[in-house]
C-alpha cells in the first residue's frame, strides 16, 4: 500500500531508526514543524521527501535540495494521491 508518512514531531532520522521496517518502495515522506531543522545533508532514503512551502517561509527553515517542496495546492493533490496517510 501505498502510504505518506507525515513527520512532524522529532526528526526523521530518528523515526528511520525505529519505524524503518514500516517504510515501502512507493512510500513517501512529508515533514513539517520541529521535524524540518533535523533533515540530514543528504536523503537519508530512497523515497521522495516533501515539505510544504508555506511551512518552509514560517519556521524560515533552510532545508536540503533533495526536498520537493509543494504550495498548498499540490499538498492537498500530494496527500489525496496516496492511499494512506499516517502522522508521527
Amino acid at each position: 500500500m501505498k502510504t505518506l508518512h507525515w513527520v512532524r514531531d522529532g526528526s526523521l532520522p530518528a523515526w528511520l531508526e525505529t519505524h524503518k521496517h514500516l517504510l515501502g518502495k512507493t512510500d513517501a515522506f512529508l515533514v513539517s514543524e520541529s521535524a524540518l531543522g533535523t533533515l540530514p545533508d543528504s536523503s537519508p532514503v530512497l523515497q521522495t521527501i516533501y515539505a510544504r512551502k508555506s511551512d518552509i517561509e514560517n519556521s524560515k527553515a533552510t532545508v536540503p535540495n533533495y526536498v520537493v517542496l509543494k504550495s498548498d495546492a499540490e499538498w492537498v493533490e500530494l496527500v489525496l494521491s496516496f492511499q494512506q496517510q499516517v502522522t508521527w
